[in-house]
Parts: structure tokens; sequence; C-alpha cells
């Protein structure tokens, strides 16, 4: 049995959401463990689908691309006015003190036990981790070979998702990526992160100049999610792409037997019209460097 079918990047986030939820490794953690996850558009769908629940959280999104570039959200900076002046303070070349501030954030989501944590910080959260446990991250690239990776606008290399696979080799825990193919990257991840490195150099930028940093770990895409919820069926992109409110949207082409397809498409149905829970506002933003109108001109 064949089928077509469109997912907008909204609708793909909630129906990766499922998936996710489903993998026998976040399903361990989350009835006898830690399932801790960096608050996104991406990680609030999987929230819901673990507790039937939208999570009533301060921060939903941290930092993203705008139409202007690289920015943060109006409401991570309205609730983390005065981490953002500590972090002003300190030493840029103070890798240490900087890495502590990170583990001081305080809005990742938790689900322990079956049961929602707000208010832990990261560096609380990752000392409690284990073998058995789960840290899940959206990501802001996938190349075709299914690398991923995480721009990173501050100072420390890695920033916190650095700390965060630091401390999985250590520790034991799984790191899962969900991520829509919306972010395909025509070139490797590492290639990409190799050139990013050198955004201290960045003449132009809008928005943050931001470095790339490779991550290895459980990646789920929507192909992925596919064979996950079907029980086997295989899926291939056919276009990307849309207008009228199809930007970014995949279209897909899914193989299976009757039962596979048809509860493909049951879960691809029930993420149509998806919506995020709020309205994301992006912080003004300024482009940075070079002056382009004034080159030349004497």
């Amino acid at each position: 049995m064949l089928a077509q079918v469109l997912l907008t990047p909204t609708e793909s986030k909630k129906f990766i959401a499922k998936a996710v939820a489903k993998t026998a490794v976040v399903q361990r953690a989350f009835k006898e463990g830690i399932v801790a996850l960096h608050p996104s558009t991406s990680t609030v769908f999987i929230v819901e689908e673990l507790t039937g629940k939208t999570p009533d959280i301060k921060v939903l999104v941290c930092g993203l691309n705008s139409p202007e570039g690289a920015s943060g959200s109006v409401e991570a900076d309205e609730a983390l006015a005065k981490d953002f002046e500590e972090l002003a303070r300190l030493p840029k070349d103070d890798i240490n003190a900087i890495r502590q501030y990170l583990r001081g954030f305080r809005f990742t989501l938790v689900v322990e036990r079956g049961k929602l944590v707000i208010g832990m910080t990261l560096g609380e959260i990752i000392d409690k981790m284990g073998p058995n446990d789960v840290y899940i991250k959206g990501v802001n690239a996938v190349d075709p070979d299914g690398n991923v990776g995480v721009l990173i606008g501050n100072p420390v290399e890695g920033g916190s998702i650095g700390i965060v696979m630091s401390q999985s080799r250590n520790k034991g825990f799984k790191v899962v990526f969900p991520v829509g193919l919306e972010k395909l990257i025509p070139v490797p991840v590492k290639q990409a992160a190799e050139v990013a490195k050198m955004r201290n150099q960045v003449n132009y930028s809008m928005g943050r100049a931001c470095a790339l940093w490779p991550c290895e770990g459980i990646v789920i895409t929507e192909l992925k999610a596919v064979e996950i919820l079907s029980g086997g069926a295989t899926a291939t992109p056919i276009s990307a792409g849309g207008l009228a409110g199809a930007e970014g949207a995949i279209t897909m082409l899914i193989k299976g037997d009757n039962e596979q397809v048809t509860r493909v498409i049951k879960a691809i149905e029930e993420c149509k019209g998806a919506k995020l829970p709020r309205e994301i506002r992006a912080r003004k933003i300024v482009h940075t460097g070079w002056d382009w109108r004034q080159d030349g001109k004497s």
C-alpha cells in the first residue's frame, strides 16, 4: 500500500514527538527514571505526548532563527534578565565560570517517573541522571547522513549541549535529537561546523554569529517516525517546501502493508493543523559588523 502525505514544520514536530514518546529508551526513562528536555517547540510536543498535558512554562524557546537572523525569544530575555547580567560580568576567558553559569539554567523540563517537574537547574538534573535516563533536545541542522548539529550563541565552546554530551559519555544516559527535514542541510554537519568555527571572524552578521556543534545520539526525523509509528513502513521524501502555509513542508511517499500504512496515516491525521502553544516573539536584533551600504564610498 502507498500513501502520499504532507507535513508542515509544526505538524512534523508533533508527529516526531509521537514517535519519540513511543521509543523503548524514552518509555523506560518515563516510567522508571528521568526524561529531561531542553525547552523548545519540538520538546513541548513530546511532554504533551508523555503526560497528556501542555506544560505551563515561562520559557518555551530560548534561541531561534527569526526572519532577521539568529536571535533569542522575548520570553527568555524577560525570564533570564538577571542571569544575562551575571553572564555579562563574567570574564570571557573564564571558561569554568561560564560553564558553571550554564549548569544553573533552570528552565529544563523534567519528567521524573511519569511526573512533570519544573524549576531544577541543569546541573542538578545532570547530577541525578544515569544509564536509564534520557535527555532530549531539538537541533538546528541535520545532514543527508543523519548527523545533527546545534547552533551555539554563547562564548563557551559547545554551550550547554556540550556539557550534556560530555556528561552523557561519563554517566551513560542517552541523548535523543528530534529534528524535522526542514532543517536538512546539503553538506556534512562536520564540514559546516568547521566553517562555523570562524564566527569570531565574521564581518557581517544578521543577528548573533553562531558556531555549529556536532552531536551524536539517537536522531529521529519524519522518516524514522514513520517506521516507529507504523511498525515497519518506509517513507521516502519526494518534495520539500510549499506555499499558502506549507512553507518548509515535507512531502513523503509511505510504503507498507495495509495495516502499517493505515496506522501511520491515523497518526499523521492527528497532527494535521497542529499549532504551537503560544506565539513565539523574537528579540529585536540589529545586524552587526561591516556596513555594506558604505563599502566603496569615500
